[in-house]
């Protein structure tokens, strides 16, 4: 299903697309989708993970150079934790939907393109967490796998964080980079029980995502 969103996505961009100029006074709007690439601060043996992130934004640019745009999207966020003691893999995604509100100053390049650096702060709802496991068979010969839902009573309800961001815009199009430091934790630990043996405890930690993707301007 958030495959078929992702395609819907581009697919819309690609027929509403117009001849936008990317700093020219006045509301603008459209969609934004990529890839995440994903950690969590606090988590030892983490390693950062891939997703996707597909969303909406509006803004209003003051002049040539300055705006401000306001997003809403649903991210993939997470890490991929290294075998711990017991040889325990972990694979722990958190998505959330993200509304970060950015401010913008822009500057023309030759050819009519633009671009746009970007500084802000973000808020980001919980949605759901879940997670993928591989672990030693009990009886020592094997390994068994599965997944599952974390509780979402332990997570907050709100995450916090700081972002900055860079555009380069063509047209209707921008190629986009952004970087968002959590600045609050997403819990305060957690433990789980994993196939009725393997005991796991994730300890507090924050998000810390990149996001390298594309916008189009309707």
């Amino acid at each position: 299903m958030k495959r078929v969103l992702l395609f819907a996505m581009l697919l819309l961009g690609a027929l509403c697309n117009t001849s936008h100029s990317a700093k020219a006074q006045g509301f603008k709007w459209g969609a934004r989708d990529g890839v995440t690439i994903s950690n969590l601060i606090g988590i030892d043996n983490a390693l950062p993970n891939a997703g996707f992130y597909v969303g909406v934004f509006a803004g209003y640019d003051f002049d040539s150079h300055w705006g401000l745009t306001l997003d809403m999207t649903h991210s993939e966020q997470g890490a991929l934790c290294r075998p711990n003691d017991d040889g325990v893999t972990m694979d722990y995604v958190y998505d959330y939907l993200n509304i970060p509100l950015m401010l913008e100053y822009g500057v023309e390049l030759r050819g009519g393109h633009w671009v746009s650096l970007q500084a802000g702060v973000q808020a980001g709802i919980f949605l759901i967490g879940s997670y993928e496991y591989s672990a030693p068979s009990i009886l020592g010969d094997d390994y068994v796998s599965g997944s599952g839902y974390l509780d979402s009573a332990d997570f907050h309800p709100v995450d916090f964080g700081l972002s900055l961001g860079a555009e380069w815009c063509f047209g209707g199009y921008a190629l986009e980079l952004r970087y968002t430091l959590g600045i609050t934790q997403t819990h305060d630990g957690i433990s789980n029980t994993l196939n009725g043996y393997y005991y796991i405890s994730v300890p507090d930690n924050r998000n810390s995502v990149f996001q390298v993707g594309t916008k189009f301007y309707f």
